[in-house]
């Protein structure tokens, strides 16, 4: 299912501009640098002329971890969030190393003693824009890689305001799928995405990890897994053919994990495809039918 059309400069333009904050302050969706700029794991400076009160943050101290946890929820939608789930950190989904690949230096992340809690984010992209072509979906990718930047930093810093350790991650730091299927936001799926009630697939991930103690969120089952057995279009439609038609807890190669049953991706293929197109594909999105699950 290729929408291919002639792009004009326009379209260029607000490609690269839907990105902007990603490619910049979000530093590519946070692996181009991790714990940096807007995914800094500490506060930035800001001008002391900008803050209004002589008060100091003082630790909040005292209050029902449910009830913070329905905060937390309400000032994440506030700054911009679409979905919002609390997960216990399954230390196995973390990455054991980083990559900084401006410096070409790679180390183990050392996650603070204490944070126990993470709040996965989603963030819609907007599904006409998507699904109207190669470049449109480019463009839908790019404008929600920089609101996750924004809405994944905000929120740490509100949960430092109350005085607790908060790290904002975009796709650096730990698995952002299996987390969101933790905080109970949607199922995996067969394209080797998040299935969400709401929107789909059409949703980019962020999260915060922190030490606030936080009351999680259960798993959900809408039915995505027997859907996915029988429907199978991403599949048929993938013109990396990077999508398994059978299911293994294995690895198929070193950009997989293993010990969860699922229909593998060969990531490797689908980037590789990438490369050669010279542009997003999104097929794998386009053509879910769960995408009919969409906000008018």
């Amino acid at each position: 299912m290729r929408i291919r059309k002639e792009n004009l400069v326009e379209d260029y333009a607000l490609r690269d501009a839907s990105s902007y904050v990603a490619d910049t302050l979000g530093t590519f969706a946070g692996f181009m640098h991790g714990n940096d700029g807007l995914y800094s794991w500490k506060s930035l400076e800001a001008p002391d002329e900008s803050l209004d009160s002589r008060v100091r943050t003082r630790k909040a101290e005292g209050f029902d971890s449910a009830a913070m946890s329905t905060r937390i929820k309400e000032v994440a939608g506030f700054f911009g969030a679409d979905l919002v789930g609390i997960a216990k950190l399954n230390r196995f989904w973390l990455y054991s190393q980083s990559y900084n690949r401006v410096t070409d230096q790679s180390g183990p992340i050392k996650m603070p003693k204490g944070c126990e809690s993470v709040i996965v984010m989603t963030v819609e992209m907007d599904y006409r824009t998507h699904v109207g072509s190669d470049m449109g979906a480019s463009t839908a990718t790019g404008l929600g890689y920089s609101k996750m930047a924004f809405v994944s930093s905000l929120t740490a810093q509100f949960i430092r305001n109350l005085g607790y350790a908060a790290l904002p991650c975009g796709n650096d730091t730990a698995l952002s799928i299996p987390l969101a299927v933790d905080a109970g936001l949607g199922e995996l799926g067969r394209n080797g995405l998040l299935i969400t009630p709401q929107f789909g697939p059409r949703v980019r991930l962020c999260k915060v990890i922190t030490d606030l103690p936080l009351q999680p969120d259960r798993p959900i089952d809408f039915g995505v897994q027997e859907y996915c057995e029988r429907c199978g279009k991403c599949s048929e439609n993938c013109p990396a053919h990077a999508i398994s038609n059978e299911k293994t807890a294995s690895v198929i190669n070193a950009s997989g994990s293993s010990g969860v049953l699922k229909w593998p991706v060969n990531g490797e293929e689908c980037f590789r495809f990438w490369c050669k197109e010279g542009i997003d594909c999104s097929i794998c999105v386009r053509v879910c039918p769960l995408n009919a699950r969409r906000r008018c």
